[in-house]
């Protein structure tokens, strides 16, 4: 069923909401940045039965995401295809700060900087193997200026000390060269969660080396924990129950979690 997607933008009006990346709590005041999903007309009926209006509302409710966490939101092929224009197009947009509007711009300068490469990759290939040299040297410079630009947007220093914070942006440098088998490598000899994109799978490592590796749920002893640096919060999304063949769920949340010692690959 076509359903479209919306986004806006605003300050948080209180510290209650997630965000739906790092599921870290949004402190109030800070920018974030919203998508949902509405209905089309047509589909508001469904055999010939009013749908539940809760349920609408329920799907249509708008899922807030932390500025800095928001180009992780969805896939790049999804992003490309959905993201609009331009930031301006964003409901709140104008009740901004002529700052945060600018931050907006060059976030979404960025991410379509990232996601245009990523698109013209492979219809450009056969292209780059006729002529490697001319190619890549006007390719590289574009693709690492958008790389550089939304890394320094979106890297946050959260709860780091300035000192934890140098360590990891110096490692998150050193790791992005490494392949994405050697970094689920590592993150496999620490018992730590694998899934994400290869810039996920750098900041994990790179935070991992620095504060030390996240033990199981001591709530459930059995799901992965996750930590967000932003809010500090350690949480625990649940795990999948091999006997019973299902998800369980795990709403185990806290700011103090006891890490183990790191072990390099």
């Amino acid at each position: 069923m076509p359903k479209t997607n919306c986004f806006s933008t605003e300050y948080a009006k209180s510290s209650m909401s997630t965000c739906r990346v790092c599921m870290a709590k949004i402190v109030k005041d800070s920018l974030r940045v919203g998508h949902s999903q509405l209905e089309a007309e047509n589909d508001l009926t469904m055999a010939g039965k009013e749908v539940d209006e809760r349920m609408m509302a329920m799907a249509g409710a708008v899922r807030w995401h932390h500025f800095e966490c928001f180009p992780r939101m969805k896939g790049a092929k999804w992003m490309a295809t959905n993201l609009p224009a331009s930031p301006e197009k964003l409901d709140g947009y104008k009740d901004l700060k002529k700052a945060d509007q600018k931050k907006l711009l060059s976030l979404w300068k960025g991410m379509q900087g990232l996601l245009g490469d990523k698109e013209s990759k492979g219809s450009k290939r056969k292209a780059e193997a006729d002529a490697p040299g001319k190619s890549k040297a006007l390719k590289r410079p574009a693709a690492a200026t958008s790389s550089t630009s939304l890394s320094k947007l979106t890297s946050v220093q959260g709860v780091l000390t300035p000192a934890q914070f140098k360590k990891v942006q110096a490692l998150e440098a050193q790791l992005s060269s490494c392949t994405t088998a050697t970094l689920i490598a590592e993150l496999q000899k620490n018992d730590q969660t694998r899934t994400g994109k290869k810039e996920e799978l750098v900041s994990r490592v790179a935070e991992g080396r620095v504060l030390g590796s996240l033990p199981s749920c001591p709530r459930c002893k059995h799901g992965q924990v996750h930590w967000s640096r932003l809010g500090g919060w350690f949480s625990c999304p649940g795990y999948f129950d091999k006997e019973e063949r299902q998800q369980k769920r795990c709403f185990w949340r806290s700011q103090e979690l006891k890490r183990k010692s790191w072990k390099r690959a």
